[in-house]
């Protein structure tokens, strides 16, 4: 299917192309048909480059299957010229007269509620040109069959619906159908308004005779739909893939062409990995590649024998390096791949060669996308990328940071503002890192500006490091989704995990999976992982005080030890670390999620070069922190969080490490719906004490969890797992998918205080808060910048002023002085940090009232 070929002029639509102005400039104004053009310029530009030709031929073999060649070209045709028709609506006459100052055919100017708008008058345009197409190929012509017309109006329905909502967030698909008919209790119920001004216009504007007749029945379109895709959640997730490639696409060319008029600014590079060979042969030359290859020639696989007997962890982590490659090597066909890997087994390092191998292994991969759960860990890997390729620009020039906390990327010594914050806004760089949160709002996310980036998906590499950490009651669903999208936009997908749970059980798509670690006892059994640290579970005889916990600290914690204690709240850390801090002289330091990414890398340096120390942290420890401590203590939570805990205790497997864990706080009440966090699937059960000991975490998650979660999928409520498949998702409810899939339910109420104050980071270099709060207020104050280059200053300001942000409940009271928006700003700020540069909260609670 080459759908750039079935790519119409606007005349075939329109004889008022050169007629109306679709923007206006400092420099003139733009035709219709100049920006159409422009747009279709972008929209082929995109599907050649990314590739996309193969991902509308596997979509319509699966979902099309049995339309005839007519039937299946008139689809092709709808497909192509969503681009065409999306601001046809702009011959409004009242758009013209009021965006763009053209006064032109006043007797057809709508009325009021319909205002300048055009969106929804070029789903109407869409609709009226392809109903008519399909009811002229049905009734007169007899090219189609009737089931073959009730499948093209359904996608026409769908694709106008995409055109309705360019310029807006993805709504709910049977909402516009409910508009369009006249059923929406809006108020304005713009979509019978449209349907009945383009019927005057087609008739006294056009001269071409009646509009098409259409019902927009929902109940029908939505009984189409569920005939289509026949209970089948990898059709139905097909669908909503398509939907969201489509919006990506049109709304990427849309803003394409507008800054190409706007500014001159002409986008030929989506950010594409050009030659993966240069990526890797400087990745082969780094000293670590060059060890591992010299092992890989004299002696991997190593003797079995000798293999259980090694005390060198480089030896382990270099064989299962090799046993990855290996197997990827052997599988190359497959989307979806696993590596269950214990921490501290060079994880990282190995999912880079593995993203490469993919790409030389299959030349349409050329995007590589590398997601971890937290911004340490994104930061942390960037720096692992740094001495992987040894700093080179020609590397490092492809790979960007996604996130809030780094400044916009420029990939040109000039600052242009346009292309800094497209490349920003649509993902234009060949290797991304990000966040679990970033990707999720990109897959799933309903705002206009979280799908941005979508298409660039396809034809891509994408690695999930530590899945485990997603909320399991959401796990089906998003193996099903990685799944579904895996195979339609032709996706290698790399999961990894030192838990990893057997997400094959939670679906019905028996699709190849493959395992690149195949003997994991191995590495899971071995010494250097199993025998690191021993659990100590004597503080488990029943709930904790924090008087007896600090008392057992106190009395471990002697000489030159440093002592790492792990609680699940925030209100708990605070008050352990004020407590021994009284009680001892050694250092005491205290890291919460609260602590920016600066303050945890000072409090770990500082750790590194004292002789001993305690750290109290909540569970933000767990993973991002390179920490190497000789006792920890834990308050029991899910099994994942106690070896994710038990990684940062005798990394280095020198000496001997020890873990105690207790009971404290009630772990359900933070992890709501978590499975894990039940009691008797936690370590107050001694059978789950067994796979902690033995490290088959497979066997945890078959045996106590799975079960639990597929029981939980069945029910006959909300969380039903087919129902959400059917209904939502297959009838393309984006707001409703949105929701289930939000990684992050977060309903408190918070106020965020910026905190003025001097600050260094680790390497000395002083960052001084007040000096910042004053560019952000004369950047705001600042009149006559062009809105991309403010977008980005405002970005990259903010991105350091999260260095100097706190964020409490709002039953604090402090006095500010001066606020910004939610933002409130105390000058003094040093007057709420200890002599350990550690914040004491307990200054604000004392103002409570």
């Amino acid at each position: 299917m080459e759908i750039e070929k079935s790519v119409l002029p606007i005349d075939a639509f329109t004889a008022y192309g050169d007629a109306c102005f679709a923007h206006r400039s400092n420099n003139g104004e733009e035709t219709l048909r100049e920006h159409t053009e422009r747009c279709q310029k972008y929209w082929t530009r995109m599907i050649k480059k990314k590739k996309l030709d193969p991902v509308f031929s596997e979509f319509e073999a699966v979902y099309l299957d049995g339309l005839g060649t007519e039937a299946k070209a008139l689809f092709e045709c709808m497909t192509a010229n969503i681009v065409t028709l999306h601001d046809i609506g702009k011959v409004n006459p009242r758009y013209q007269k009021t965006k763009m100052g053209h006064a032109w055919h006043k007797e057809a100017m709508p009325d009021a509620n319909i205002g300048s708008k055009h969106s929804i008058l070029s789903s109407v345009f869409y609709l009226d040109h392809f109903i008519g197409k399909i009811n002229t190929a049905f009734k007169e012509e007899q090219q189609i069959t009737k089931e073959e017309s009730d499948v093209l109006k359904n996608f026409a329905y769908i694709y106008s619906y995409i055109i309705s909502r360019h310029h807006g967030s993805l709504g709910e698909f049977e909402s516009y159908v409910n508009g369009l008919a006249g059923r929406q209790n809006d108020g304005e119920n713009l979509g019978k308004r449209a349907r009945n001004w383009f019927g005057f216009w087609k008739m006294e504007v056009m001269n071409q005779g009646a509009p098409a007749k259409y019902g927009a029945n929902w109940k029908l379109i939505r009984n189409g739909l569920q005939k289509m895709n026949q209970g089948e959640s990898r059709k139905a997730v097909y669908l909503y893939g398509m939907t969201r490639l489509l919006y990506s696409l049109l709304v990427a060319s849309d803003y394409y062409a507008t800054a190409e008029f706007m500014t001159g600014l002409e986008i030929s590079d989506f950010g594409d990995v050009k030659d993966i060979d240069k990526i890797s042969e400087v990745y082969e030359d780094g000293e670590i590649l060059q060890k591992i290859r010299t092992y890989e020639k004299e002696t991997y696989p190593m003797e079995e024998s000798l293999l259980r007997e090694t005390e060198d962890i480089n030896v382990l982590r270099t064989e299962m390096f090799l046993d990855a490659e290996k197997a990827l090597q052997a599988h190359p066909d497959q989307s979806l791949y696993y590596l269950e890997a214990p921490t501290g087994s060079g994880k990282s390092n190995t999912a880079f060669n593995l993203s490469f191998t993919m790409m030389r292994l299959d030349p349409e991969l050329n995007k590589i996308f590398y997601i971890y759960p937290f911004n340490t860990l994104v930061e942390q890997n960037m720096s692992s990328i740094e001495k992987v390729f040894n700093n080179k620009e020609e590397v490092m020039s492809e790979v960007a940071v996604v996130n809030s906390l780094v400044p916009m990327k420029s990939q040109t010594e000039e600052e242009d503002w346009n292309k800094i914050l497209l490349d920003r806004q649509f993902l234009n760089y060949p290797m991304i890192l990000s966040t679990h949160v970033t990707l999720f709002r990109t897959l799933f996310g309903n705002k206009r500006e979280d799908v941005f980036g979508f298409y660039q998906l396809s034809n891509s590499v994408i690695v999930l490091d530590e899945i485990q950490s997603y909320k399991n009651n959401i796990w089906s669903e998003i193996i099903t989704f990685l799944k579904g999208f895996a195979n339609l936009l032709h996706i290698k997908i790399l999961i990894m995990s030192a838990t990893l749970p057997n997400l094959e059980l939670l679906t019905d798509n028996h699709s190849e999976t493959v395992r690149l670690i195949e003997n994991r006892e191995k590495y899971f059994r071995h010494k250097q992982f199993t025998g690191r640290v021993t659990a100590d579970y004597s503080l488990l005889k029943g709930k904790i005080t924090m008087d007896d916990l600090v008392t057992h600290v106190l009395h471990h914690a002697i000489g030159k030890t440093k002592v790492l204690i792990e609680f699940l709240t925030k209100k708990s850390a605070q008050k352990c670390y004020t407590c021994i801090k009284s009680k001892t002289n050694k250092p005491v330091f205290l890291m919460t999620g609260d602590s920016s990414i600066l303050e945890r890398k000072n409090i770990i340096k500082k750790i590194e070069e004292l002789p001993s120390a305690i750290l109290v942290a909540t569970e933000v420890v767990e993973a991002g922190v390179d920490i190497d401590m000789d006792i920890g203590y834990k308050d029991i939570s899910g099994l994942d969080s106690e070896e994710q805990f038990m990684g940062r205790i005798n990394r280095s497997g020198l000496r001997n490490g020890i873990a105690y864990f207790f009971d404290m706080d009630d772990a359900s009440g933070i992890y709501k719906g978590d499975k894990r966090i039940e009691k008797e699937k936690t370590l107050a059960n001694e059978t789950i004490r067994e796979y902690l000991t033995t490290k088959d975490f497979a066997a945890y998650y078959e045996k106590e969890i799975v079960p639990l979660l597929v029981k939980e999928g069945r029910k006959l409520n909300e969380n039903n797992l087919e129902d959400f498949f059917c209904e939502g998702v297959g009838y393309l409810d984006m707001e409703k998918v949105s929701s289930r899939m939000r990684l992050i339910d977060d309903k408190r109420q918070v106020v965020s205080l910026y905190l003025g104050r001097v600050i260094h980071d680790e390497n000395g270099k002083k960052l001084d808060g007040r000096s910042l709060w004053e560019q952000y207020k004369e950047l705001l104050e600042t009149n006559g910048m062009d809105y991309p280059e403010r977008k980005v200053k405002l970005h990259d300001i903010r991105s350091k002023m999260n260095a100097f942000i706190y964020e409490f409940t709002n039953q604090i009271r402090f006095q500010e002085d001066e606020q910004i928006g939610d933002l409130y700003y105390i000058e003094n700020g040093e007057e709420y940090f200890d002599e350990n540069d550690i914040l004491i909260y307990d200054m604000f609670r004392a103002q409570i009232a």
